[in-house]
C-alpha cells in the first residue's frame, strides 16, 4: 500500500466551496461538460500534430539530408500504448499518448538498430481499488471511486532488428526508464460532478525502471523507411518501493517511426 504519512504535501488540492460537503475538504471538482472535453481533446491532438511537423522542418532544414541517407534514419517516434503493473489490483488498461525521437542505422539489409528516445513517455495502471488517504473527511468522499496510476518517465528502449525482405521484421532489446513525476488520481462520481483528487506518489516509485522491448513491424513506402510496429513492453524491475510483492510495468503499444524530411535509405 502507498505511504500517506505526508498527504498534506502529497495531494494537489482546491478548495471546493460546495456547502453541502465538508468545508476544508480540498479537491479539483468537475462538472461534466463533454462538448469542451472533446474540442479540448481534438486541439490537443492538433497542437501534437503541430509540434511534430514544426520539429520535422526545423531538424529538416539545420540538418538536410544528413540526417537521413542510406544507412540511417533519424526522426519522430508516435506510439499509443496500453498499460498494466502486476500485482497492483488494476482492473483496467491506462492509456498514454507517448512521444520522441528515434535513430536507426542500417548494418546490413538484414541487420538494423534502432534507438528511442522517449521524452513524454507514460506508464501505470487503471482501476486500482482506493488506500487509506489518512484523512476520514477524504476517505469518505473516495470509498467508491477507482484509482488511476499514472507514472511520468524519460526512456530510451534500444532493439535490434532482423529485416526479412527488408520490408517485415522482428526486434528485441532493453529499456531503461528515469521516473519523472507519478501521481495516483481518485475520481468519484458524486450527484454534485466528478470529484477529481491528485495524490502525488513520486517518493513511493522507484527512480530507475529496467525492462525489455520485444515487437514486430513493417517498413511501408517507396523507399521503406517509414517503420509502423506493435510492441509489448515488460518490466523487470519492481516499480514501487514500499508495496508488498514485485510490481511490473507491462506495456503494449502500437508504434510509428516517421523519418524528418526526405529519407534516403534505398529500398532494398
Amino acid at each position: 500500500m502507498v505511504k500517506n504519512s505526508n498527504q498534506a504535501s502529497s495531494v494537489t488540492r482546491l478548495r471546493f466551496s460546495d456547502k453541502t460537503l465538508a468545508n476544508d475538504i480540498n479537491v479539483t471538482y468537475h462538472k461534466k461538460y463533454n462538448c469542451l472535453i472533446k474540442f479540448c481533446l481534438s486541439f490537443g491532438l492538433f497542437m501534437s500534430l503541430v509540434t511534430v511537423s514544426q520539429a520535422q522542418v526545423i531538424m529538416s532544414l539545420i540538418f538536410g539530408d544528413k540526417l537521413n541517407n542510406e544507412d540511417n534514419l533519424f526522426g519522430i517516434h508516435l506510439d499509443y500504448s496500453w498499460n498494466n503493473m502486476s500485482l497492483s489490483g488494476a482492473q483496467d488498461p491506462m492509456g498514454s499518448f507517448n512521444l520522441g525521437l528515434f535513430y536507426t542505422h542500417k548494418f546490413d539489409e538484414n541487420w538494423h538498430l534502432n534507438l528511442d528516445l522517449m521524452a513524454k513517455y507514460q506508464r501505470g495502471a487503471a482501476g486500482i481499488a482506493p488506500y487509506d488517504l489518512g484523512d476520514p473527511s477524504l476517505n469518505m468522499f473516495y470509498a467508491n471511486s477507482e484509482v488511476t496510476r499514472k507514472i511520468n518517465y524519460f526512456s530510451i528502449p534500444a532493439t535490434m532488428r532482423y529485416a526479412f525482405q527488408g520490408t517485415y521484421f522482428v526486434e528485441l532489446g532493453p529499456q531503461i526508464s528515469f521516473r519523472l513525476k507519478a501521481q495516483d488520481i481518485f475520481e468519484a462520481d458524486l450527484t454534485q460532478g466528478d470529484l477529481t483528487l491528485e495524490n502525488d506518489i513520486r517518493e513511493e516509485v522507484q527512480r530507475f525502471d529496467f525492462g525489455f522491448v520485444s515487437g514486430v513491424g513493417m517498413y511501408i513506402g517507396k523507399e521503406k523507411v517509414n517503420a509502423f510496429g506493435i510492441r509489448y513492453q515488460g518490466g523487470l524491475s519492481d516499480a514501487m518501493k514500499n508495496i508488498a510483492g514485485k510490481q511490473n510495468h507491462s506495456q503494449i503499444a502500437l508504434y510509428a517511426n516517421l523519418p524528418i524530411g526526405r529519407g534516403k535509405m534505398k529500398a532494398d
